[in-house]
């Protein structure tokens, strides 16, 4: 069997923009790092994008139950959107695959700083049948310029739709959960789009909009390891429309009608910083910041810490007292 359909959808509302209406006008450049604000690479969903979450649950198992594996980013904000539908599967007995998928971590801009993603075991505290047995198709590999972020994205697409077409168990159509800039330019690479301004809004991304695409024709997908990029991603030709197994439809484009909240926290290509230039595309150490699951255990840690030095402290010395006969 091989892959007919791919499905993506951007995260839910999340706490470090908040509930932002389309009509606000927002930058979503992440501000450096501070003291207080070690959470905000893998900050969770907000109490609207929880809802949202457990609404495109409800929609996706209504409307796309052929989806039967889920692939999302390493970033909390993807974890906590994708898990609602993949318990509505499992409570009405459909056999469901949860992988966390490394190549469709956010772009990895010179400006951006990067949480580590979860280790085996916290994924299997999360969910306990997370498939941790998967090992992710792709790996950021630096610092990316716009050229580079499209050559992971089309490489990752690439191995996506070559080791499903080549595993006779595979699915007829997968999930995506990734962010909003990964979700235009992996819209881009799928219909052969490359336009000349990179900040042209040829794609708006709500939060959890949903879109599919369909694989109209089927050709083998080749991946020629020696030809790579400045950072070693392999070369995809994409532009042509067939280098990722064919060419490919788009039968929804930002759905947002399953929504009770509507289209709120927008993004498009215009909200990027100036092109970064081919010199930002530099190798770079594998992210070190906290993830959420991390803070939560220091947290966790520093409160028993806390309560133990209340105790002692609310403990009164004993005196004895002579009771005279």
């Amino acid at each position: 069997m091989v892959l007919k359909s791919i499905c993506l959808v951007r995260h839910g509302s999340r706490k470090k923009y908040g509930d932002a209406k389309i009509s606000d006008k927002k930058a979503f450049d992440d501000p450096t790092e501070s003291t207080g604000a070690q959470h905000r690479p893998d900050d969770p969903l907000t109490v609207i994008g929880v809802e949202q979450a457990n609404e495109l649950a409800k929609y996706l198992a209504s409307s796309h139950p052929e989806i039967s594996v889920v692939y999302t980013s390493r970033h909390y904000r993807c974890l906590e959107t994708a898990k609602p539908y993949v318990e509505i599967c499992e409570t009405e007995g459909r056999p469901i695959k949860f992988r966390l998928e490394i190549g469709l971590s956010e772009w990895q801009r010179v400006d951006r700083k990067t949480a580590r993603a979860p280790s085996p075991k916290q994924l299997k505290e999360y969910h306990p049948t997370f498939d941790t047995e998967y090992q992710s198709l792709c790996h950021p590999l630096g610092h990316e310029n716009l050229d580079e972020f499209y050559a992971r994205n089309a490489y990752f697409l690439a191995r996506l739709v070559q080791s499903l077409d080549n595993d006779p168990a595979a699915p007829e159509s997968v999930l995506l959960c990734t962010s909003a800039s990964n979700v235009a330019w992996i819209a881009r690479i799928l219909l052969g789009k490359y336009p000349d301004d990179p900040v042209e809004q040829d794609f708006e991304v709500p939060a959890i909009a949903f879109y599919k695409f369909s694989r109209r024709d089927i050709i083998p997908v080749e991946i020629d390891p020696t030809d790579r990029t400045e950072l070693g991603y392999p070369q995809v030709d994409w532009q042509n429309k067939t280098a990722v197994g064919g060419s490919w439809g788009m039968t929804h484009n930002a759905d947002c009608s399953f929504l009770s909240s509507g289209s709120i926290m927008l993004w498009t290509p215009s909200d990027i910083p100036e092109y970064l230039p081919p010199l930002e595309a530099v190798r770079m150490p594998k992210p070190c910041l906290p993830n959420y699951f991390d803070l939560q255990e220091l947290n966790f840690e520093k409160s028993v810490v806390m309560t133990e030095r209340a105790g002692k402290k609310s403990i009164a010395p004993v005196i004895a007292v002579g009771v005279p006969a």
